[in-house]
C-alpha cells in the first residue's frame, strides 16, 4: 500500500500589511531627512546673509573712519586759518573749500530725483545726485598722503614751476596741494615734464583751471618732516543712493568725479558730531549738522569726534537665498544712538 505525499512550498515575501508599514516608515524617515535638509539650508542661508551684512557694515565703517581720521590733513600744518590756506583755482567751488575740512547735511529731504538740503557750515545747497531722503551726507577734505612727493628745488618766483623728485601717479588736470608747516594751497597741474621732473601751473587751462600763475608765496626745498610736500587734494562726499543691484548702498564722490558705489545694502547713514566746548580736546556735546551750536565755521572748528550710525540690510532672502527685490524695511530705528528715532523709509 502506497501513501500519498504532497510537497508544499513555503510562501515567501511580504504581506500587504508589512509592505504598507515599511512604506510608511520609509516616508517618515524621508520626511525627517528632508526637513533636516531644508532647515539646515535655511540656517546656512540665514547665517551667510548675516555674515555678509556684518561684513558690509564693517566695510562701510572702514571707509568712513579712514577718511574722517584724515579730515583736515594738509601736510604738517597744525592749525587751519583763513590766512594759512588758499587756492589758485577759478571760482569758489564747494569741493575745494580748504577752510572747512569737514561738513555735513542732516537728513536730506526732497525726493530721490531732486534731493534738497543744506551743507553746514558752508550753507551750500547742492546735494549729491539721487541721494535717498532721510539720510545724512558728510564731506571730508584732505590731502592724499599716498600720493606724497617732495619739492626738489626752490621756487625763484611765485609763478615758477614746481621741481619735484618724481611725477609718478600725477596726470595733467590733477588738483594738487602744496604745503609746508606754515601754509597750504591748492592748484591745478597744466603740464608735466618727466625728463627733468617738474609741474607747471599756468593760468586758465583745464577745469576749473587756475585763476593766476602765481602761488601765494615761493616755496623752498627742505629736508626732514618740515619739508615742502605736494599731494593730491581730495574732497570725499559720502551718501546713500540706490545701487546697481536695486538695493540702497553707500556711495563716495571724489572731488567732482562720478560717484562710486562702495558697499551694497546700506540703508541709512546718520552722523553726530562731537563738539569740544571747553578746549580740552574732549567732546562735551554731540550735535547734528545744522543744530544750534553747529552752524558756523567756528562751531565746526571745535568738532573733535564723530559718531556714525549705519543701518545695513541683508541682500538675499534668508529663506530662499535669492536676491531680494527693492523692498525696504519701513520700521523706525534710532540709527545714531541719540535717543530719537530716524524713520528709515520716510
Amino acid at each position: 500500500m502506497k501513501s500519498l505525499y504532497t510537497c508544499r512550498r513555503r510562501l515567501r515575501g511580504f504581506s500587504l500589511v508589512e509592505l504598507m508599514v515599511a512604506l510608511t516608515i520609509g516616508l517618515i524617515i524621508l520626511a525627517a531627512v528632508s526637513t533636516l535638509f531644508v532647515n539646515s539650508k535655511q540656517t546656512y542661508t540665514t547665517q551667510d546673509s548675516l555674515a555678509r551684512l556684518q561684513e558690509n557694515a564693517r566695510f562701510a565703517m572702514h571707509f568712513l573712519i579712514k577718511d574722517l581720521r584724515l579730515a583736515g590733513y594738509y601736510g604738517c600744518m597744525s592749525d587751519i586759518t583763513p590766512d594759512s590756506v588758499s587756492s589758485t583755482l577759478n571760482g569758489s567751488d564747494f569741493v575745494y573749500n580748504l577752510q572747512i575740512p569737514l561738513e555735513g547735511v542732516n537728513n536730506i529731504s526732497g525726493t530721490v530725483a531732486s534731493p534738497t538740503g543744506t551743507w553746514y557750515p558752508s550753507a551750500n545747497t547742492t546735494m549729491p545726485s539721487n541721494a535717498i531722503p532721510g539720510t545724512d551726507s558728510v564731506a571730508i577734505r584732505l590731502a592724499d598722503a599716498g600720493s606724497l612727493i617732495s619739492l626738489d628745488g626752490n621756487m625763484n618766483t611765485k609763478s615758477d614751476v614746481l621741481t619735484v623728485n618724481v611725477t609718478t601717479g600725477l596726470i595733467v588736470n590733477d588738483i594738487i596741494m602744496i604745503a609746508d608747516c606754515s601754509s597750504a594751497e591748492i592748484l591745478q597741474i597744466t603740464q608735466i615734464n618727466t625728463t627733468v621732473p617738474h609741474l607747471v601751473h599756468n593760468q586758465g587751462a583745464g577745469t576749473p583751471g587756475n585763476s593766476k600763475d602765481d602761488l601765494s608765496k615761493t616755496y623752498s626745498k627742505s629736508t626732514g618732516p618740515a619739508g615742502t610736500r605736494i599731494m593730491k587734494f581730495m574732497t570725499h562726499q559720502y551718501f546713500i543712493r540706490t545701487g546697481a543691484s536695486g538695493n540702497p548702498a553707500l556711495f563716495r564722490q571724489a572731488n567732482n568725479a562720478a560717484a562710486v558705489e562702495l558697499v551694497d545694502g546700506i540703508e541709512n547713514l546718520q552722523i553726530l558730531y562731537g563738539k569740544d566746548t571747553d578746549n580740552d580736546k574732549v567732546p562735551n556735546i554731540y550735535l547734528k549738522a545744522g543744530d544750534a551750536g553747529l552752524t558756523s565755521t567756528a562751531d565746526w572748528g571745535a568738532v573733535v569726534s564723530v559718531r556714525i550710525g549705519i543701518l545695513a540690510r541683508t541682500l538675499n532672502d534668508p529663506v530662499t537665498g535669492q536676491p531680494k527685490e527693492t523692498d525696504r524695511d519701513t520700521g523706525i530705528y534710532d540709527v545714531d544712538g541719540d535717543g530719537t528715532n530716524e524713520l528709515n523709509n520716510p
